[in-house]
């Protein structure tokens, strides 16, 4: 489920004849520590494009902070936060699926914003990071000026869609739906905050 976190549309578009084309040209970059691959809980294993230290003058336009397992405060390197900090101030948008919020959260992104995270890691989440945060417990995604944050990883999927009507319009965006046969949900069917006791 991870790799849901991150996967891209625009790989999947230009990969298949007669897909639609977006009006925006996405140039995909996956920035880490090392050039090491990264191997998430689901085995597959993931190929950064390029370090922090390369990007260090590039500002991004777009930035996504997947979740999952690895997007503790104990298992996250400090130049995850410190690329994270450098980065959002400038960025038009900053993302992030899942637990990747929590990473937004300690690297300061999210203070003073409205922001959701994994409803099974929420109450974790919530202890431990700053109380200028206003979390919110029933969403699929909340968004907060550039600031765009799903819940579960498969919520990202419906972030996605309402991110991709945004940036590329809703006739692109509906028929990659349609295409990827994705049954998009709003931003507060959100059944997760009750089965985890969270409201």
């Amino acid at each position: 489920m991870e790799m849901l976190s991150f996967a891209s549309v625009d790989a999947y578009v230009k990969a298949r004849t007669g897909w639609p084309t977006p009006n925006v040209e996405f140039e995909l970059d996956y920035v880490a520590e090392t050039m090491n691959p990264i191997v998430p809980s689901g085995g597959a294993r993931i190929l950064p494009s390029k370090t922090f230290e390369e990007v260090q003058d590039k500002q991004f336009d777009i930035i996504l902070v997947p979740g999952g397992p690895g997007a503790r405060p104990n298992v996250i390197s400090p130049s995850v936060h410190e690329f994270v900090r450098k980065q959002a101030p400038r960025a038009t948008y900053v993302l992030s699926v899942c637990t990747g919020s929590w990473i937004l959260a300690d690297a300061g992104v999210l203070e003073g914003k409205r922001a959701t995270s994994n409803k099974a890691a929420f109450r974790d989440l919530v202890a431990n990071t700053s109380r200028g945060i206003q979390w919110v417990p029933k969403a699929r995604w909340v968004v907060d000026g550039n600031i765009w944050t799903a819940s579960g990883v498969t919520a990202g999927a419906d972030m996605g869609y309402a991110f991709m009507t945004e940036v590329c319009g809703d006739v692109f965006a509906t028929r990659v739906k349609n295409i990827v046969e994705l049954h998009a949900s709003g931003p507060e069917d959100d059944e997760y905050a009750d089965v985890w006791g969270l409201v």
